[in-house]
């Protein structure tokens, strides 16, 4: 039986927190088989939950079961996944990946990414779900335990509450199946300082110096110019996250990773937000003139707790 191929892109190191998974007393005989339903998920001193089960059990099928569906949009073939995913060994409870106190993985909803069970259960479920899998030791190494992991479905792009925008600064529309944005850069000359917009309100934790962040971004040029590579028109795409093979970005408020103006303009927002920003050379590439961002901020990790 081939593991579930999810597990070969989420089992790697990770350098986060990790929490135990909870085991019983028992001490079950080699015959004894397990089942999806002896598993029971739980809470625990981070933000990660917890697993309790009988340690030792045999499992010989793959299995997911539907924990609660979302309120968002229902996943559909090929778009990105933005999960996190918390799994334990179901021998003895050790944590073989933690994602929520850290940042959340991307994938391709595809079977050849997350398996063909995962990939039938995420079919019918809408973003927000969580649900808990079983996948079995692999054919090609019965030394592998079985792995029990809760996966909880993330948005992928923002998720709030529209703010008005200001007229003034680039007007920001979005695409009504995939939430990509694209600008309409006004006439004249760019501001002076740098500009924060948010444009959708998210509920989740706040950005503070020091926080992670998992964004999804596109800068534009304000203006015409020129650099190394030729020359650019007012309008044009400097970088973005959002092409389907594209990953979303990760970074760190504070740490330098990147120009003055996200390090600045992303501080105080929160995750599920929008944010528009118009960053003057001074704050950002000398070479490349103002651009314009939008950053849609998908999760923020705060370390050591910190809210």
């Amino acid at each position: 039986m081939r593991r579930l191929a999810v597990l070969t892109f989420a089992l790697v190191p990770l350098a986060l927190g990790a929490c135990s998974a909870s085991t019983s007393s028992a001490e079950p005989s080699a015959s004894t088989a397990g089942d999806i339903s002896d598993i029971v998920i739980g809470g625990s001193d981070t933000l990660a939950p917890s697993l309790e089960f009988t340690p030792g059990l045999d499992y010989t099928a793959e299995q997911s079961e539907l924990v609660w569906d979302g309120d968002g949009e229902y996943l559909a073939d090929g778009q990105p996944l933005l999960l996190d995913i918390y799994g334990a060994s179901l021998d003895d409870g050790t944590t073989l990946i933690n994602t929520y106190d850290g940042l959340p993985r991307s994938f391709l909803l595809a079977p050849e990414v997350v398996g063909e069970e995962l990939y039938e259960r995420l079919l019918d479920v809408r973003v927000g779900a969580r649900l808990l899998v079983v996948a079995p030791p692999s054919f090609e190494s019965e030394s592998e335990p079985p792995i029990a992991m809760v996966v909880d479905v993330l948005p992928d792009h923002a998720v709030g509450d529209e703010v008005a925008p200001n007229p003034a600064l680039p007007e920001v529309t979005l695409d009504k199946q995939t939430g990509e944005p694209s600008v309409e850069i006004p006439k004249g000359a760019a501001p002076a300082d740098l500009q924060v917009a948010t444009l959708i309100k998210g509920s989740g934790a706040q950005v503070k110096d020091g926080s992670y962040l998992t964004v999804n971004y596109t800068a534009w040029y304000w203006a015409k110019g020129n650099d190394e590579d030729g020359s650019w028109k007012k309008g044009d795409v400097l970088d973005s996250s959002w092409p389907v093979e594209a990953a979303p970005f990760e970074l760190q408020i504070g740490s330098g990773q990147v120009i003055r103006g996200l390090d600045e303009g992303l501080l105080d927002q929160t995750a599920g937000s929008q944010v528009l920003l118009v960053v003057p050379a001074s704050y950002g590439y000398a070479t490349k003139g103002t651009l314009v961002f939008v950053v849609d901020i998908l999760d923020v990790w705060n370390p050591e707790g910190s809210a």
